[in-house]
């Protein structure tokens, strides 16, 4: 657990220069413990009006970008300590290629719930299929100390909110689509229907993969 401290600082090294909850899956290990349950949206992969290549929330309902035919794909955020910054709590966004791996170990009896052990999220070399490879660390108890850091981080973080898909006008303004046209409710059915949950060995990081 990461002591804040007040006053002065023993070290130039102590700072706290802030940053954001969010993890990153760095190449190679990635050792993490899950601590809440998943929470789902949707992501289409789309190039904005600009040139751009950018992931773009989902409206999910009446998106206009799966209306013309692009994808949404299931993604999650979960909350976990970060073995690396020494059990911090943060976000991690992940894809299905680790989600089914996650889901893997929860239906096997000597598993069993994620919660109740840490995880090694190997992150492989760009190109490498799968890119990622989750493997079970033995089960351990969580500290004082964590348990008392996840119930601050779960108070202040509200990931129902995050989760809540933009308005279909948020979209267009996002990737700089004209207004909207008339659209039939068939159409808007039908286009709801490629939501994309069931592939996804391509668990992309929009920085260096498109």
């Amino acid at each position: 657990m990461i002591t804040k401290i007040i006053g002065k600082l023993d070290s130039w090294e102590d700072a706290d220069l802030g940053g954001n909850d969010f993890m990153t899956l760095d190449e190679g290990s990635n050792l993490v413990r899950v601590v809440t349950s998943p929470y789902q949206f949707y992501v289409v992969w789309t190039v904005d009006a600009s040139g751009q290549k950018r992931k773009v929330r989902s409206a999910v309902k009446g998106c206009p970008l799966v209306q013309r035919g692009e994808k949404a794909q299931a993604r999650w955020y979960l909350g976990v300590l970060d073995r690396k910054k020494e059990g911090k709590p943060s976000i991690l966004e992940i894809g299905p290629q680790i989600f089914k791996q996650i889901l893997g170990l929860s239906k096997m009896d000597v598993w069993g719930d994620p919660k109740e052990f840490d995880i090694d999220i190997k992150r492989q070399p760009k190109g490498s299929q799968p890119l990622y490879i989750v493997s079970p660390i033995p089960h351990k108890a969580l500290s004082a100390d964590e348990t008392g850091a996840i119930t601050e981080f779960e108070g202040r973080v509200d990931f129902v909110k995050m989760t809540e898909p933009p308005t279909p006008e948020q979209v267009r303004e996002m990737v700089g689509l004209p207004a909207e046209e008339a659209v039939s409710s068939a159409s808007v059915s039908s286009d709801f229907g490629s939501l994309d949950t069931a592939t996804g060995d391509d668990d992309v990081n929009f920085d260096d993969d498109f």
